[in-house]
């Protein structure tokens, strides 16, 4: 791990009070809650940077929608990077969020195995849904990929499917990678894809209970390229991926924001210069990459049919 992380921030104590870290509370949540949200690094930090009243929109909507907010640790070890310690408004957020009644998981990878230990009854079969994640999401060049070329073990067991019967492969897994974590690399994103494709095939769920909050359209594409490379008698439920324009569109749709500065606000923070949508206006044939401004764009959502995002 290069220097500056730290899967744990000096300053946990600061958000302790606010987040569920023990495994079968976190398992509780997870399979009893209706909707998961994931967070991605840029989304959580930009959702931090809005003041309460912007904030407490989307909250207020996972809220009605029985939902969680999940930080994996990969997750957090980015929010805490170069310093080791969370920023005052990330804390802040958290409080935020959990005075509102939201309970906010704050996620080891490996603890997924305990999520799915309660359902599955082999580590055989619980195993196979971390390889087949694994073995669609790592490149040629990647933290994933060096990590399991300098681990023999783990490779055998990942990518050529052996001794899956151990319990502690997440553990081993997961740990591991994390261990390589480096400044630029796309592990954050890789994490986060492989949690929801594990998660997908939890039985009994429905489609869009886990989803991801991102604006990186790398991650995005990444995460949805993970899922249409899955073969089709293999693929778990659908997992939703969405976008803060795409946010702000269904909150508005489902009138919990209708002020126009508040939706500009949240549009345009974090951001500098038009922002780049996926969408389809009202006289396009098919979805294209909009750009535009977040006034531009407040007035298209506002205006009925005015715009279609995607993402």
């Amino acid at each position: 791990m290069s220097a500056g992380y730290t899967d744990t921030p000096h300053n946990m104590e600061e958000i302790a009070p606010y987040v569920i870290v023990e495994k079968k509370d976190i398992a509780a949540e997870i399979l009893e809650r209706k909707t998961c949200y994931f967070y991605d690094t840029c989304s959580f930090r930009r959702y931090s940077n809005l003041n309460r009243e912007e904030a407490e929109y989307f909250l207020k909507y996972v809220k009605a929608q029985d939902g969680i907010l999940v930080l994996n640790r990969c997750i957090l070890m980015e929010l805490a990077s170069h310093s080791g310690v969370l920023n005052p408004e990330y804390v802040r957020y958290i409080k935020y969020s959990r005075e509102l009644g939201i309970p906010i998981l704050v996620l080891y990878e490996e603890d997924l195995f305990s999520v799915m230990d309660l359902v599955f009854s082999t580590n055989a079969a619980i195993n196979t849904y971390l390889c087949w994640a694994v073995r669609s999401i790592r490149g040629p060049v990647s933290t994933i990929t060096e990590t399991l070329e300098q681990n023999a073990r783990l490779y055998d067991e990942v990518i050529r499917g052996k001794n899956l019967d151990h319990r502690d492969m997440y553990q081993r897994f997961f740990q591991a990678v994390r261990q390589k974590k480096e400044a630029g690399d796309h592990l954050g994103e890789e994490l986060l894809a492989i949690c929801l494709h594990i998660l997908s095939y939890l039985p009994g769920e429905e489609d869009g209970k886990f989803n991801i909050i991102t604006d990186d359209k790398g991650a995005a594409g990444k995460i949805d390229q993970l899922f249409k490379k899955t073969a089709r008698q293999y693929k778990g439920k659908r997992v939703g991926i969405f976008s803060t324009p795409k946010i702000v569109q269904i909150l508005h749709r489902e009138k919990i924001l209708e002020n126009r500065e508040h939706m500009k606000a949240i549009l345009s923070t974090g951001t500098e210069g038009n922002l780049a949508v996926l969408g389809a206006r009202i006289f396009d044939v098919r979805s294209q990459k909009i750009s535009i401004d977040a006034e531009q764009l407040t007035d298209l959502i506002l205006e009925p049919n005015g715009i279609q995002i995607i993402f």
